[in-house]
């Protein structure tokens, strides 16, 4: 199921998105309910982030291929950094670039949205709701200044995430793709991960308790690049969907 949350006449609801249509449901993410027999149309909605997480957590240098583009601060193994929550946009909405950095960079990753507590966690497939797309954007130059990575990586606007939740992905071998005006820069497939995606959550689970609506990003693929102001960057997901963000500059 593509669970999905969009906002329609003033009020923000959850729904099952089936192509191009969106069916209200009674409940939330993790409480869905029934459907309340309403549909609507998805070019007269507004299609948010499916989530709202706590946190959000990003393992970085899960390929090895990524390792090697950026191997002047790439770690033996893959590592985590920090995300601040306040980066979450959905789809359509803006990617802003600051003023501060002059290397904004897109990174296309599979995330995880955690479904049900869990700390030290020995069975992640029980602590998943599903899978989401993210465009994981840094602002490279000033990762590379800094000895960690959590301020080059939450600018507002720097986690776009969506378009829905699939609750029946099977993640293991699935296309990841990023194209910047239809031009494409990343494509590579989840089975190259270092970690796979359970892997990821026994990982993170050891180091901090993870809460529903919580998000991992898994790692970027090969082949990031510059974002520039006027640019429309989309990063899409086989079996998910297409996260389509266009790019403006700060002011």
């Amino acid at each position: 199921m593509k669970l999905a949350r969009f906002e329609h006449g003033g009020r923000v609801l959850t729904g099952r998105l089936v192509d191009d249509e969106v069916f209200a449901l009674g409940g939330d993410l993790f409480n869905p309910g029934r459907e309340v027999h309403k549909s609507f149309n998805v070019g007269d909605v507004r299609l948010l982030s499916p989530v709202q997480p706590s946190k959000i957590i990003c393992i970085g240098f899960n390929y090895r291929k990524h390792m090697d583009e950026v191997g002047d601060i790439a770690t033996k193994n893959p590592t985590l950094t920090l995300k601040s929550p306040d980066t979450v946009i959905g789809r359509n909405d803006s990617v802003i670039l600051p003023k501060k950095s002059a290397q904004v960079e897109h990174e296309a990753e599979l995330g995880i949205v955690i479904g049900r507590e869990g700390y030290r966690i020995m069975n992640p497939g029980e602590h998943i709701l599903g899978y989401t797309v993210v465009n994981d954007v840094t602002a490279r130059d000033l990762e590379k200044e800094m000895v960690q990575w959590s301020a080059s990586k939450s600018f507002p606007t720097f986690c776009p995430t969506g378009p829905c939740i699939e609750t029946e992905l099977n993640p293991s071998d699935v296309r990841i793709t990023c194209r910047v005006n239809n031009e494409i820069r990343q494509d590579d497939r989840t089975r190259h991960m270092i970690y796979n995606p359970l892997e990821c959550v026994v990982f993170v689970s050891r180091f901090m308790r993870l809460f529903p609506g919580d998000l991992i990003a898994t790692g970027t693929i090969p082949g990031v690049g510059l974002l520039n102001g006027g640019d429309v960057v989309e990063v899409g997901i086989e079996g998910i969907g297409i996260l389509r963000n266009p790019v403006e500059s700060e002011g």
